[in-house]
């Protein structure tokens, strides 16, 4: 079986149920294209100073969240 808007064969259950294709149904927007499952820290990360010893550089460990208006 063919898709339905190009000549590429479907070969998985769901796309020859579909009559098209992923890449033509995520193309034409039948089908959402997948979300990142993490996302960037949006929060600046603050650096912790305490307990840091003459010649040693603080590591930011804790995020610093925003803060509510």
């Amino acid at each position: 079986m063919k898709c339905r808007y190009c000549p590429r064969r479907l070969r998985t259950k769901e796309s020859k149920d579909r009559g098209y294709g992923l890449i033509c149904g995520q193309k034409l927007g039948l089908i959402p294209k997948p979300t990142p499952r993490h996302r960037a820290l949006t929060a600046p990360v603050k650096p912790v100073t305490t307990g840091v010893h003459p010649g040693q550089t603080a590591i930011p460990i804790q995020p610093t969240l925003p803060k509510e208006n």
